[in-house]
């Protein structure tokens, strides 16, 4: 009768341990993806970020835009696409990309097939351990690393770090502001004084704008047309007032420039849209508002200025 019982503690316990480790596997995929604020905190301090809403853009038709042919054609691209079966344009819900000195970071939603991304980057000669992974990049002596943050997350970088994706595992404790467009850009003031690579027509604001201590640049759908705006958080009001004034400055100077050379604003172009700007201020906060047609933006999104 003991070995009966002993036979059958062995079978309970076997039965329990398979129900936790079922268990945990329903847990982890029935969990609740983090919140964006949660993401957003995932990336380092001081980093430039980009947020992309893939799912409201497919569903605008703006997602085509977005340098559509430029990232087809790319060699590493049609591999992965070819060797995992992941493809943005239709698996991928959204994007916060960082930027920092030189380091990109990517928290993405999505749905990925982790055994092929896995076997992607064994057979590209890359190398996993401890649920970290990371690959050569196409530039030389730069990596890409990358770890499941959650089975619809992931969490990947682009450095000399060979292994920068564990920055995204620590917490930053003063985040920039919960992206609120379905395009969305946060700049710390200081990144806007070094912008030499600005497209012509943007510098002037640039500079006006990095005395600012943040500024967000949104783009939100509406009706037809779309507006991009602009939030720029100053260290104080008097600051506010004179970002204001350069703001306003900057867009006369530009309209009265068009007009000195007889050219009439593009609402295709950066003319168009610059002259029309209007902005106000509460406080401390300067406001900036752009209305802009599908034409500007096939070749903003497209990357063509």
């Amino acid at each position: 009768m003991g070995i009966r019982w002993q036979g059958l503690g062995l079978v309970l316990l076997v039965i329990v341990f398979c129900v936790a480790i079922a268990g945990g596997l329903i847990w982890n995929r029935s969990r609740l993806i983090p919140p964006l604020a949660g993401r957003m905190a995932r990336l380092p301090a001081g980093s430039t970020v980009v947020y992309l809403d893939v799912s409201a853009l497919r569903q605008s038709g703006l997602l085509g835009m977005i340098a559509g042919p430029q990232v087809t054609e790319d060699a590493d691209y049609r591999q992965f696409v070819t060797s995992t079966g992941f493809d943005y344009r239709n698996d991928l819900d959204s994007a916060l990309v960082g930027s920092l000195q030189g380091e990109s970071f990517i928290v993405a939603i999505g749905r990925f097939d982790w055994k092929a991304i896995k076997d992607h980057t064994t057979r590209v000669g890359g190398v996993c351990k401890n649920g970290l992974c990371r690959m050569a990049a196409s530039t030389p002596k730069r990596f890409i690393s990358y770890i499941p943050l959650h089975h619809s997350m992931i969490g990947m970088a682009v450095s000399s770090d060979e292994w920068a994706v564990t920055k995204l595992q620590a917490k930053n404790e003063t985040p920039l502001p919960e992206p609120d467009a379905v395009v969305w850009i946060g700049i710390p003031g200081a990144t806007l004084a070094k912008g030499d690579a600005l497209p012509a027509g943007t510098k002037l604001f640039a500079q006006a704008l990095s005395a600012a201590k943040l500024v967000t640049i949104g783009l939100h759908p509406v009706a037809e047309k779309s507006e991009i705006r602009l939030v720029a958080d100053c260290p104080t009001e008097t600051a506010g007032g004179g970002l204001e004034s350069q703001l306003k400055g900057v867009t006369e100077v530009f309209r009265k420039y068009l007009e000195n050379v007889q050219q009439k604003p593009n609402p295709g172009d950066l003319s168009g849209v610059l002259t029309s700007g209007t902005f106000s201020r509460q406080g401390t906060i300067v406001t900036g508002r752009w209305v802009v047609g599908r034409d500007f933006l096939e070749t903003l999104l497209g990357g063509r200025f």
